[in-house]
């Protein structure tokens, strides 16, 4: 029986990891300037990460590639997609790929194979409703992975469709987290967390409590913490009082913490790894849900 996501991640954080997931988001002119000059954008890439990814998975447990940074680079690009995701599980994270595929039938069926292999889980859109989902959830049982749809994203015209109300009164985000409980019920260990995630910005903590209760079984991942103005201490709701059921995300603060002149950049990146590490640990402990 394969391992399921959720399973795999318990054994981190029992391990001793913080709920934190570093975004692999590559940037040119955010690359230290040293890593292979001269090289094509998609080797300097693959350069910089096969020296990142062994660094600091010994301190968080669950790293997200952003795809759309590495396929702008063509065929070179999704082949470094490919290693980075490879390099990752070969350390021992876990990887998200961020994906956000959201298409149906056997559209969806194409990209689960390919991306379900790739990453142990990826992110989706709802917008096509359940037909888009059934695909990856499939996938899933396979390979023992996860999806995390997006239900209250963390940019600023978030609220532009995911804030309108239905004629119940319901904001739409409230709408798609009762869905993702539905189409996570009967999948997974029943009194733990399901295969069907959620996506949940940190830059809408007033949200992040009630959208939880909607969606009891369901791991929440949370971006927006850092550039995008959210604090780990505003992704507190995701977590239920055993400090588990949320994975927060934290992307340039720490792959792009440095000056790429600096010759001392991997240190930086591990120091600021450790940090946003030790930082969650204690805002759970603050909060008493871990001693």
């Amino acid at each position: 029986m394969v391992a399921s996501f959720v399973s795999r991640l318990r054994h981190k954080l029992t391990g001793g990891h913080a709920p934190v997931c570093v975004g692999l988001d590559p940037r040119l002119d955010a690359l230290p300037s040293r890593l292979l000059p001269a090289a094509a954008p998609a080797a300097r890439i693959a350069a910089f990460y096969g020296e990142v990814v062994p660094a600091i998975a010994p301190y968080v447990p669950v790293v997200k590639p952003n795809i759309a940074f590495f396929e702008r680079y063509g065929a070179a690009g999704f082949a470094a997609y490919e290693g980075v995701c490879q390099a990752a599980r070969s350390a021992g994270l876990l990887v998200i790929g961020d994906i956000k595929r959201g298409d149906i039938g056997p559209t969806a069926s194409a990209y689960a194979d390919v991306h379900l292999d790739l990453a142990d889980a990826v992110t989706l859109h709802p917008l096509m409703g359940k037909d888009s989902v059934d695909p990856f959830l499939q996938r899933c049982l396979v390979t023992g992975g996860a999806v995390f749809v997006l239900v209250r994203t963390s940019n600023s015209s978030a609220t532009e469709f995911q804030g309108l109300h239905t004629r119940d009164g319901e904001e739409l985000s409230d709408v798609i987290a009762a869905h993702v409980h539905q189409w996570g019920e009967g999948l997974g260990e029943a009194h733990d967390y399901g295969p069907v995630g959620a996506v949940v910005g940190a830059t809408y903590p007033q949200e992040m409590a009630r959208l939880r209760g909607r969606m009891p079984r369901a791991l929440i991942l949370v971006p927006g913490v850092g550039a995008q103005g959210g604090t780990v201490r505003d992704a507190l709701s995701a977590f239920d009082a055993h400090g588990v059921g949320g994975i927060v995300n934290q992307s340039r603060g720490i792959a792009q913490c440095f000056a790429p002149d600096d010759p001392q950049w991997l240190d930086r990146v591990v120091t600021a790894a450790k940090s946003f590490s030790t930082e969650m640990h204690n805002a759970l402990r603050a909060q008493g849900t871990i001693k």
